[in-house]
């Protein structure tokens, strides 16, 4: 996650601007760029007018499981599904995007900055809360997200500072995330992992979607940094920004659902996680409430990537094509963006 919120302000336009490969699907283009991966594989699903593809390139950790049901980490592209989370509480009435920290927090947090207190849910889930990326209490690399509890977030969060009233300019925030996922948790008196499992996944038919302190629903693609093996990365108070694993299968699904919210359970969420709620950068990108928006009216685009320890990932939805993308890679050497620009 470290990595990709060096990226981020660069989502929108990062397709546009695209190298030409010659590549007319997306497994074409992980086939040219696997060539030079050192281990591990790239997965990879696309669903456009003609039909839809699973494919592999490069070194499948099981020959005998079929591709789409192979197991990766998903990163940051869990915060879709926090965002997912935070329409739904809207559209239960749990919460709605205006209410703040400190009307969750309740008495259990003193802060040091009142504005800090004053953060709203939607400047949370649209990097506009004028928090950091990271917290000034973490330390460790990704192994740190393993021992970063609550207790931690809870003693930064009663220490930090603002700089002005908010909301500020889209900036990445993994923290952020972090604590609206427990905000959430708070409203609905149940664990993040509870809730995203129980009112995201499930709903949603996403059955090999699970966070990472649960068993791997399949087949687990060992992670890889270029030659060498790397870590699995667990999370504690991070979960919400980062623990999601998952399969080309149930994301593919996922986008559908996204580009068909008429066709699921969840079809208010799913419409108001994709309203642009916030300027993303200053090329006329938006940001809705997890998915970076992109592109002109009738070609726009729904994307996010992830990376961790030892995994990549991109989703890119094209709502009006039904034109769907997924890249899941287990090696840190390449970019799931790099094999969508691969794309013409």
């Amino acid at each position: 996650m470290r990595h990709f919120a060096r990226i981020c302000l660069a989502v929108t336009g990062i397709l546009l601007s695209a190298p030409a490969h010659g590549a007319k699907t997306v497994a074409e283009a992980a086939a040219s760029l696997a060539e030079k991966l050192p281990a591990g594989c790239i997965v990879t699903a696309e669903q456009t007018q003609t039909g839809t593809e699973f494919a592999l390139a490069g070194q499948s950790p099981d020959p005998k499981q079929a591709p789409a049901n192979l197991v990766f980490e998903i990163a940051s592209l869990t915060k879709i599904f926090t965002g997912l989370l935070l329409a739904q509480a809207t559209i239960e009435k749990q919460v709605t995007l205006e209410t703040t920290v400190a009307e969750l927090r309740g008495k259990d947090c003193a802060f040091a900055d009142p504005r800090v207190g004053q953060i709203t849910l939607k400047q949370l889930s649209t990097h506009t809360s004028g928090l950091p990326r990271m917290p000034a209490n973490f330390d460790g690399g990704f192994t740190g997200y393993a021992t970063w509890d609550d207790a931690k977030l809870d003693a930064w969060l009663a220490k930090v500072t603002l700089s002005k009233d908010g909301p500020y300019p889209c900036t990445y925030s993994n923290v952020g995330v972090a604590l609206l996922g427990q905000l959430l948790a708070r409203r609905y008196q149940q664990s993040w992992s509870d809730c995203v499992v129980a009112k995201i996944c499930r709903p949603l038919g996403l059955n090999h979607t699970l966070p990472s302190h649960l068993p791997a629903p399949g087949c687990l693609a060992p992670p890889f940094a270029g030659a060498q093996p790397s870590i699995v990365t667990i999370f504690k108070s991070f979960a919400p920004a980062g623990s999601l694993r998952s399969t080309a299968a149930d994301l593919l699904k996922l986008g559908q659902a996204f580009a068909h919210p008429e066709k699921t359970p969840l079809a208010d969420a799913l419409k108001l996680a994709t309203q642009p709620h916030a300027a993303a950068n200053t090329t006329g990108g938006k940001i809705g409430l997890g998915p970076f928006i992109q592109g002109p009216a009738g070609s726009t685009q729904w994307v996010h990537f992830g990376a961790t320890a030892g995994y990549r990932s991109a989703l890119q939805i094209t709502p009006a094509t039904d034109t769907i993308r997924v890249v899941l890679i287990n090696n840190t050497t390449l970019e799931g963006s790099v094999v969508l620009q691969a794309v013409r």
